[in-house]
């Protein structure tokens, strides 16, 4: 008897354990569906308040699922910060949100045009916030949706309608700057999860800062390729070229704004009146120095106590330097930069990029917000043999405002200059420059020559240009098609206007 009432209450307790677990079953599979639903239903809804937010005379009604515990609409949950070197002030916009929590966990948001789906750790995009760029007329458009009130939305009929949008219009204008996108938001990982995707040719750099306790991330909104021809021997913008004695030659194509003149020799193709500027470098240089005044990058005094740079680093050198000890640059593990805030001289040593045993596209990229003077000396890659070298391996990016003076004697460059100008020239002071102009106006790099055989070797994009005696410019022909990558940032778009609007929608039941 003892066992058969063992043996019934066994098998009671067995049943109860599977109803109890098909119940659960039952009710993970009710949540999930109600899970899909409620996600059809946020998507939808942030396409008809898209039409709505457009259309200031129409509202729309839908039939929405809020699964069974609603939805909230806040009308403060976050601020979108919108900045750029070119605007007066900074875009300050507050946020709503329409936000569904189920039993589960799982919470799907509506916020400023996106819809976010949030399950454990895991945060998905499910439908993209309208951040657009035009680059037909150059412009960057962020359409922002605003909650109008607070309130509770249950399934069933609901109504939107336009009630108000703000147009920032005395802040439209701005030119070759990048964006910077600042949120702050209870969904900070769901703006992440769309802008790493939106940005993955940055390789990450583009988001500046990453969502953390505060729920605030950066993004600097831009290019990551370096704009310019580089199947050109030189490309002097913001005046012309003068090629003061017959025996300055430029071996390869030539590309200016201006005219060229002079008794020398151009064995390219030579184009005067080119319409097609070059974006100036000198808010990523800027963003570079600010970086590293921030931290990235090792401090150094090049000047005095450096010979080698190593692979794999970003160096420092907040003022400027004049080498006094010859410099190598080792790409062997790797890329290496250095951040100069200052002029660099080389008129005591030379400096030397080493790419024995480094990968392809390795290189050594300089970023300088000052002048660059050249005096009998070498600046070159591997055994500076004059046209032996890969012009990528070394890369020098300066500002507009840069000037560049390559002196008497065996002078010798082999790499990259990129210091685009589209304008006049800028007075500067800080090295020995030149005694000649260019059409009138003051070349940004002049080369004196004399003395010697002094050379180029590779590309030089940047203002106007004065070549004199005995001096010879040859075009590195592997440079053609290259498209040089900025590492760690991005680069100011082609951008003309900014058009940042609010738009308040009134959301209720029926």
């Amino acid at each position: 008897m003892i066992g058969l009432v063992l043996l019934i209450g066994l098998v009671a307790t067995v049943s109860v354990g599977i109803l109890l677990i098909a119940g659960d079953t039952m009710n993970d599979a009710e949540q999930r569906s109600e899970n899909e639903r409620v996600e059809q239903s946020f998507v939808e809804m942030s396409q008809q308040m898209a039409t709505v937010s457009s259309n200031t005379d129409i509202s729309r009604t839908m039939e929405f699922d809020a699964g069974e515990r609603g939805a909230l609409v806040k009308t403060e949950t976050g601020t979108i910060n919108i900045s750029g070197p070119d605007l007066n002030e900074t875009i300050s916009i507050p946020i709503g949100a329409v936000e569904y929590e189920g039993d589960d966990g799982t919470r799907i948001s509506y916020q400023a045009g996106g819809v976010f789906r949030e399950t454990g750790n895991e945060t998905r995009v499910v439908s993209a916030p309208p951040v657009y760029y035009d680059n037909k007329d150059n412009t960057f458009s962020f359409p922002i949706t605003e909650m109008n009130d607070d309130t509770q939305l249950g399934s069933g009929d609901v109504r939107m309608s336009h009630a108000d949008t703000t147009a920032y219009t005395n802040v439209t204008y701005v030119e070759q700057s990048t964006v910077t996108v600042e949120i702050t938001s209870e969904y900070c990982v769901g703006w992440e999860a769309y802008f790493d995707g939106q940005t993955a040719n940055a390789e990450g750099q583009a988001i500046t800062e990453r969502c953390g306790n505060d729920n605030t991330m950066i993004v600097e909104l831009g290019r990551t390729e370096v704009e310019g021809d580089f199947s050109q021997a030189v490309y002097a913008g913001g005046g012309g070229i003068e090629l003061g004695h017959h025996h300055a030659e430029i071996d390869g194509n030539v590309t200016t704004d201006g005219e060229i003149h002079g008794s020398g020799d151009v064995t390219g193709t030579e184009t005067e009146g080119n319409q097609q500027s070059i974006p100036s470098f000198d808010s990523v240089i800027q963003s570079k120095v600010d970086g590293a005044e921030r931290g990235d990058g090792e401090p150094i005094d090049l000047g005095e106590n450096k010979t080698t740079l190593e692979g794999g680093k970003t160096y420092y050198d907040p003022d400027g330097f004049d080498l006094q000890n010859d410099v190598t640059a080792d790409l062997d593990d790797g890329n290496v930069t250095l951040i100069v805030d200052g002029d660099m001289k080389f008129t005591n040593s030379d400096l030397t990029v080493d790419p024995t045993g480094a990968a392809d596209n390795t290189s050594f990229q300089v970023f300088s917000t000052g002048d660059m003077a050249i005096d009998n000396q070498d600046v070159c890659v591997g055994s500076c043999d004059y046209g032996s070298g890969d012009a990528k391996s070394l890369q020098i990016y300066g500002t507009s405002s840069m000037l560049v003076h390559v002196g008497t004697g065996n002078s010798k460059f082999e790499g990259i200059l990129y210091a685009p100008r589209d304008e006049g020239y800028a007075e500067s002071e800080g090295i020995d420059h030149c005694s000649h102009d260019v059409n009138g106006t003051e070349p940004d790099v002049c080369i004196a020559g004399g003395g010697g055989k002094a050379q180029i070797f590779g590309t030089i994009i940047a203002g106007p240009m004065y070549v004199d005696n005995n001096f010879e410019i040859e075009h590195d022909t592997s440079l053609t098609g290259f498209e040089p990558d900025v590492r760690h940032g991005v680069l100011p778009p082609r951008l003309t206007y900014l058009s940042i609007a609010v738009h308040e929608i009134d959301v209720e039941n029926n």
